[in-house]
């Protein structure tokens, strides 16, 4: 069974005090309230003795803030998002903040329940990069007057939101190949609906009009088998190159044309919008857009700490540049 958890209550009958003295004492004001040196010395070994842990949501209610910050991305497990929970939360820690990370799994509706939970839970702001457009989230928002970052993804235009230009990049990269594409398949992963891989559709598609490129938008599976098929199925209809818009789904297109024996880059070219680690160690290393993460991060931390000292400047939209890896797949 579990046991009781200890309270001033405890510590105060324990030492023949009152809870209040014991409180100024547990709080670091026991000089200021006159307690002598062996009153305080003995509150403290008893609250040793008897385990004491302070309420940490007692103590924010008097404070009037918790010291925490909700953060929500949409897959833990991306590379992408890892490094960035990691550099926001050594950015929080140094400031004095304590982070709660959650995980939505790319699920519209758990994302909202995310939300729920962390605003009842009291903290103080929220950085996150949303599954779900501003439409859906706009009642939770209105619920709550905590400070709100979009990193990565963004709200609306009103909202403060650091990232980069989904659309102008991926407009840049369908330019960058060494020869002009015959027929381009446009890839990304069959279960994505986020609003960065729709820009880049958008940008890719703007570019390959204008260059006047045919191309194919592609929608590629997470089983092995049936992305060898779709891969096989766009040489046959003589796609020869191939723009990958994030780094799993480049992987994924590289692991295909491999399995359909195609060499990169003489018989295919490939780009990705996502850079990764792993691309400099395959054979070609794969040229890729290489995305600012920790400068994301580390601007999202300041803007919400900007907005925690009550600061009343308009919602501010922040587009960082991207550097292109140049490699050898392109």
């Amino acid at each position: 069974m579990k046991s009781k958890r200890t309270s001033l209550d405890d510590i105060a009958k324990k030492v023949g005090a009152s809870k209040a003295t014991v409180s100024f004492v547990l709080n670091g004001k026991g000089d200021e309230f006159n307690i002598s040196k062996a009153k305080q010395e003995l509150i403290k070994e008893a609250a040793k003795e008897l385990a004491y842990v302070p309420n940490f949501f007692a103590k924010s209610l008097r404070q009037g803030e918790t010291k925490t910050i909700g953060l929500i991305v949409s897959d833990i497990a991306n590379a992408f998002y890892a490094q960035m929970c990691k550099t926001i939360q050594l950015e929080l820690n140094a400031k004095g903040y304590s982070v709660f990370i959650a995980n939505a799994n790319e699920d519209k509706e758990r994302e909202k329940t995310l939300m729920n939970d962390l605003i009842q839970r009291s903290i103080d702001g929220m950085i996150i990069s949303p599954i779900n457009k501003i439409d859906a989230l706009i009642p939770i928002l209105h619920s709550t007057h905590i400070p709100v970052i979009f990193a990565d993804r963004e709200g609306d235009e009103g909202a403060d939101y650091v990232g980069v230009d989904n659309f102008l990049e991926a407009q840049k990269l369908v330019k960058v190949f060494s020869t002009k594409p015959k027929k381009l398949a446009i890839v990304s992963q069959s279960n994505s609906n986020a609003v960065t891989i729709e820009n880049r559709v958008k940008g890719a598609i703007k570019a390959c009009e204008s260059e006047k490129i045919e191309f194919v938008l592609v929608h590629l599976s997470d089983i092995a088998e049936n992305s060898n098929k779709i891969i096989k199925k766009l040489l046959a209809e003589k796609v020869d190159t191939f723009l990958a818009l994030d780094n799993i789904v480049a992987l994924r297109t590289l692991s295909a044309l491999r399995s359909n024996k195609v060499a990169i880059p003489s018989q295919a070219r490939m780009i990705s919008f996502d850079d990764s680690e792993a691309f400099q160690f395959v054979d070609p290393p794969i040229t890729a857009l290489h995305q600012p993460i920790h400068e994301m991060a580390t601007l999202s931390v300041e803007r919400l700490i900007d907005r925690l000292e009550k600061t009343q400047t308009p919602g501010k939209h922040s587009i960082l540049p991207c550097t292109l890896e140049l490699r050898g797949s392109h």
